[in-house]
């Protein structure tokens, strides 16, 4: 649509002079960029970082299914591989060792789980940081560099036009019927963008209220289990000693000796 409109843009723009080369000087000094390049350079670098976050995510996800299938095929992954002795791992002297694998091979997934979706929600936080500051960064360009309308005629004075110069511009109207309406898509982003940001602080501190708290109950929960395992561990040696098996022996000796 807007092709159209900025076809003959240069062609078009014509000043009451016959001086060489202040038809190109006032040209560049009404537009030193024209809309159309502006607005296609503003859409690529807002979308930039939307598609870093995109790719970012696609291999975080692509990681994900990779360490979910060596954890689910633990056969597969030449560490836990079944050893010479018919696949079971030496016992412990008090035969818990079979017993820690799994929980070492199960707590490692779930810590990479949280720290792979707390990278996934900073990174999403900063694009939409990024974007949000290249959306006002090209705003403000564009109000500095063209204003809110197009002048139908141009006054200019730039070497190499010996006096003022008017340039008549082409299709004025429609011009700035387009300014406006970018002004208008640009400024429905930032606050778009601006309330997403404000969703994601409240979202973010009650997730980080909630994330503490569920790791005070579990770090509670299983640092009370395992304190009780550990002490389990140590009182079985003690209870499996033959020690009062030998006092009662001599009691019994003492005893009979009496007799």
């Amino acid at each position: 649509v807007g092709e159209t409109v900025y076809e003959d843009e240069q062609t078009m723009f014509m000043c009451n002079t016959l001086q060489p080369g202040c038809n190109q000087a006032c040209y560049d000094k009404a537009f030193p960029i024209s809309h159309i390049r502006y607005w296609v350079f503003q859409i690529i670098l807002v979308c930039t970082p939307s598609l870093c976050f995109i790719t970012y995510s696609v291999h975080q996800a692509a990681k994900q299914r990779e360490r979910r299938c060596s954890f689910l095929h633990p056969l597969l992954d030449p560490k836990k591989a079944p050893k010479a002795n018919g696949g079971a791992p030496a016992p412990g002297p008090d035969g818990g060792a079979a017993k820690e694998e799994p929980e070492a091979a199960a707590r490692p997934p779930r810590s990479a789980k949280m720290k792979r979706q707390e990278g996934i929600s900073r990174f999403y936080v900063i694009q939409v940081v990024f974007r949000n500051a290249l959306e006002i960064g090209f705003l403000g360009g564009q109000y500095f560099l063209y204003g809110f309308n197009v002048p139908a005629i141009f006054e200019c004075d730039r070497y190499p036009c010996v006096k003022e110069v008017e340039c008549y511009v082409s299709r004025p109207t429609e011009k700035s019927v387009f300014l406006v309406f970018m002004f208008a898509v640009s400024g429905v982003c930032v606050l778009l963008n601006l309330a997403e940001l404000n969703h994601l602080g409240w979202r973010k501190v009650r997730a980080a209220v909630r994330g503490a708290r569920a790791r005070r109950k579990s770090l509670g929960g299983g640092g009370g289990g395992g304190g009780g395992g550990g002490d389990g561990r140590k009182k079985e040696p003690a209870v499996t000693v033959p020690a009062p098996v030998p006092a009662l022996g001599r009691t019994q000796s003492s005893e009979s000796a009496y007799v």
